[in-house]
């Protein structure tokens, strides 16, 4: 029998959203892999599957049949989760959708032409310079079919065959209307994106559920040959950078000449009350400033998309295993960068502000907080959120992910990361372990387990491994002052009081459950720099093969000392890391602490 449907209400267009999710996340490397424009950054379509995600999270909740409620929670759910360049124009697509259809509690193909059209204009509006091409144009092809055969038919089922057929007519042709894409031998991401979507749709009316990946990627075949070297980056600025607005009588049209200037591939899509405002340019900080004039920005994102280009390029082949951390660990950068290890960002509170650890907040400006404020400072746990879009945005890379962070006897992160975890189609792909202990002794273990990683160890012997290092690793903590440690809650002020007034200098390290203790204790600054390295080298004569790392606070000269002076003892020629200490430990040792870790083999 004929399937047909003849209205379209809440119920089925929230089963429709869910089923076009689905394809997304199915499609999502393949998209990835064919992002050439605006910019090759190799994220298309993590983008608009973390946003379609959201969404899903969003409707789920709602038991409600009204189009008009459902699309109303789509709309919103795409705004909180809208992700990068095509991201923000589905959101914005979704709004002009819900705009067109509130109040209506069920649609026909005619209606829902209609809005459809407004939806696609909209999303246009939303693009400060709409490029033919690209997503918009599909979008518009496909609602001006919908709206040019809505009233011959009364079925959605035959209107919604016939508009997918017109839209991947319109994909095909992107490469015709975007140079960029014919120089790759590409179509539009974005717009294949949309498509997927369309067929999300239709595959789950035909089926009632999405065909294997297998059956329906023949397109994604042809790609096997992709260089990314053929084209340019067209990167003309570093930083994709993305926030949440909400507030009053928002107006978008002003928003986007507030920012416009300071970047491109400005879009700007919301409605009066919560905007999403998507822009690549070099100073992310000036637009969140600029943006926070119209209402309170509740959520943001940095993204470096030269880095993120340059890791493509060097990404050729599926690896056996992904490693994140935190950001705790007091890596340098070019060690995160060599490995493409995973960076979890940790909170940074300044008074009632939050700051990404690394993204929105580099330890040079904590350093200068430290100097000037007098606000509340602390650091808090990365929300299982982040763990959740770590552990995705790596898994469709790597066979398996190891996870390895900060002591929980330190941190609630290893919660995170757990509860992160349970959020994800890949659950059985991550490893978390606990490293029992914390800054650049994580780190040393994070590079012990990325070396073992490069040289295609097995995942079981990197596992065994780090967890035996971990119990032959030690970090040496100077505290040059007291006031940092009062100032976080960490030292009773009674006891730090004394403790100044009789000019103690303790030396903190983390046992072997995790728990930090006390080293030693000396009198005067000059003693407790000698002690931290005595110590440093007591452990490291105890060990094979030792291997340093030294973090500090706003104090290079001192890092470069202890590195000097491990060298001279040692008689090596080995590189030392050496890296700025992140706001999790310099909150509490304050300007001038530094610590050393040694790591050796059993």
């Amino acid at each position: 029998m004929k399937i047909q449907i003849k209205y379209l209400n809440g119920t089925r267009f929230k089963r429709f959203i869910i089923n076009s999710a689905k394809r997304i996340n199915q499609m999502e490397q393949y998209l990835n892999d064919i992002n050439v424009f605006p910019v090759a950054d190799g994220d298309t379509g993590t983008n608009m599957a973390e946003t379609m995600r959201s969404i899903v999270r969003g409707v789920k909740k709602c038991k409600e049949s009204s189009f008009a409620r459902i699309s109303s929670i789509i709309a919103d759910s795409a705004l909180i989760g809208a992700r990068g360049n095509s991201g923000a124009i589905l959101a914005q697509f979704f709004q002009g959708l819900a705009e067109a259809t509130k109040d209506k509690v069920r649609l026909s193909t005619e209606a829902f032409a209609q809005a459809a059209t407004k939806a696609a204009e909209q999303a246009r509006q939303a693009i400060s310079h709409p490029q033919e091409g690209t997503i918009i144009t599909v979008m518009k092809d496909w609602a001006n079919h919908l709206a040019e055969n809505a009233h011959h038919t009364p079925d959605f089922v035959e209107l919604f065959r016939s508009s997918l057929s017109k839209a991947k007519d319109s994909l095909a042709k992107t490469p015709d209307k975007l140079l960029i894409l014919k120089k790759a031998g590409v179509v539009d991401a974005g717009a294949q994106g949309f498509v997927n979507l369309l067929e999300g749709i239709v595959n789950f009316i035909e089926n009632g559920k999405i065909k294997s990946l297998r059956a329906i990627t023949s397109s994604a075949n042809k790609m096997r040959s992709f260089n990314l070297d053929k084209v340019d980056s067209g990167i003309n600025f570093q930083f994709c950078a993305e926030c949440l607005l909400e507030g009053n009588n928002l107006d978008l049209g002003i928003i986007k000449q507030k920012v416009n200037f300071l970047g491109d591939s400005l879009i700007v899509a919301g409605s009066k009350n919560k905007v999403h405002v998507h822009i690549h340019t070099d100073k992310p900080e000036d637009i969140f400033t600029g943006l926070s004039e119209f209402g309170t920005i509740v959520k943001t994102k940095v993204d470096d998309m030269h880095k993120q280009h340059t890791k493509i390029k060097l990404d050729t082949h599926r690896k056996n295993v992904g490693l994140v951390t935190d950001s705790t660990c007091d890596l340098p950068p070019e060690i995160i960068k060599k490995y493409n290890i995973q960076v979890v960002p940790i909170v940074i509170q300044v008074g009632k502000k939050s700051y990404l650890d690394q993204v929105e907040m580099k330890p040079e400006d904590f350093i200068h907080i430290l100097e000037t404020s007098n606000e509340k400072l602390s650091t808090s746990q990365p929300p299982p959120a982040f763990f959740t879009e770590a552990y995705n945005k790596i898994a469709i890379k790597y066979e398996s992910i190891i996870s390895l962070h900060i002591a929980e006897k330190l941190s609630g992160t290893i919660q995170g990361a757990r509860i992160g975890c349970k959020d994800m189609k890949h659950s059985n792909k991550v490893h978390i372990i606990d490293s029992k202990t914390s800054s650049v002794a994580l780190g040393l273990l994070v590079a012990e387990a990325a070396q073992l990683i490069q040289e295609r160890f097995s995942l079981e012997e990197i596992i065994d491994r780090i967890k035996i290092a971990a119990d032959h690793v030690k970090i040496f903590i100077s505290i040059p002052t007291l006031k940092y440690l009062m100032r976080s809650g960490r030292l009773n002020k009674t006891k730090g009081l004394l403790g100044t007034l009789l000019n103690l200098k303790p030396i903190l390290t983390i046992n072997s459950d995790g728990n930090i203790v006390e080293a030693a204790k000396v009198v005067g600054q000059k003693r407790v720099i000698h002690k931290t390295v005595d110590l440093a080298i007591q452990f490291a004569k105890k060990v094979k093969n030792p291997r340093f790392a030294i973090t500090h606070v706003g104090a290079p000269e001192l890092a470069q000392w202890y590195s000097d002076k491990i060298r001279t003892i040692f008689n090596s020629s080995k590189v030392i890391m050496i890296a700025e200490a992140s706001p999790a430990l310099s909150v509490h040792i304050g300007i001038g602490g530094a610590a050393i870790a040694v790591l050796g083999d059993s």
